[in-house]
């Protein structure tokens, strides 16, 4: 490895490391302090997946085995965070709702995200933003490749 892709190795091990910190000590402070990141990760995933989303659709968007999300989803019930229901139309389909609880949580998170957009843009400027994006998007779509 030359020294760049040392950098580069570095600030994406630190990186997550930080980011992953930072979101386990934001769910300590805030509302929901008996969440995990996994869990509030498995919450967000069922807000952006639209309405009734299937258990199925769950596992694959959140690219876990269908006995892992079952694990999982059955946790975030037990703590109010999630009901599952059985299709009235197909009686083989779960799908998954948030609760009142659950929208605090996700509320509380999305919080923690745009206080870090607004730290990591507060002292860039327009040009050093788009470049940013433009980065990111390439590493996103890389580790989307894999």
């Amino acid at each position: 490895m030359n020294e760049s892709e040392r950098d580069i190795n570095r600030f994406l091990v630190e990186v997550f490391n930080d980011v992953l910190h930072l979101e386990e000590a934001s769910l300590a402070h805030g509302p929901c302090k008996n969440l995990s990141v996994s869990e509030l990760h498995v919450l967000e995933t069922v807000q952006n997946s639209g309405e009734d989303p299937s258990m199925s659709e769950l596992a694959a968007k959140l690219r876990v085995t269908a006995s892992t999300l079952t694990i999982a989803v059955k946790t975030l019930e037990q703590k109010g965070y999630l009901i599952r229901q059985r299709s009235q139309q197909d009686r083989r389909r779960v799908t998954v709702h948030l609760t009142e609880r659950a929208g605090a949580a996700l509320d509380h998170h999305t919080e923690f995200h745009q206080h870090l957009v607004n730290g990591v843009c507060r002292n860039l400027g327009p040009e050093e933003t788009r470049d940013l994006v433009r980065a990111l998007n390439n590493l996103h779509d890389f580790f989307t490749s894999l």
